[in-house]
């Protein structure tokens, strides 16, 4: 298992890493960050997990079964002022 890719150095190397994954057998975790940053609130986790999901099923030919979602749930126990209202 990988632990972890995700979109935050972009889709080209998001690819690039799950297809070492998939050279190897690795099944892989996907954390919910992109380009813009961390996933925070749940539409935001859910349009990167489902982003991330068809980029690895559709352009890399993973195995659904091999995918694991991280969707940042910790974010409300950052410390962080802006998370305090997440919980």
């Amino acid at each position: 298992m990988l632990n972890s890719i995700s979109l935050k150095g972009g889709e080209a190397e998001f690819i690039r890493h799950a297809q070492l994954a998939k050279r190897y057998g690795a099944a892989v975790v996907v954390m919910a960050f992109d380009e813009e940053g961390q996933a925070a609130t749940e539409p935001e986790k859910i349009r990167i997990c489902q982003r991330a999901y068809t980029v690895l099923v559709e352009k890399v030919g993973f195995n659904p079964q091999d995918i694991i979602f991280d969707p940042n749930i910790l974010t409300i126990g950052t410390g962080m002022a802006e998370h305090n209202n997440y919980a």
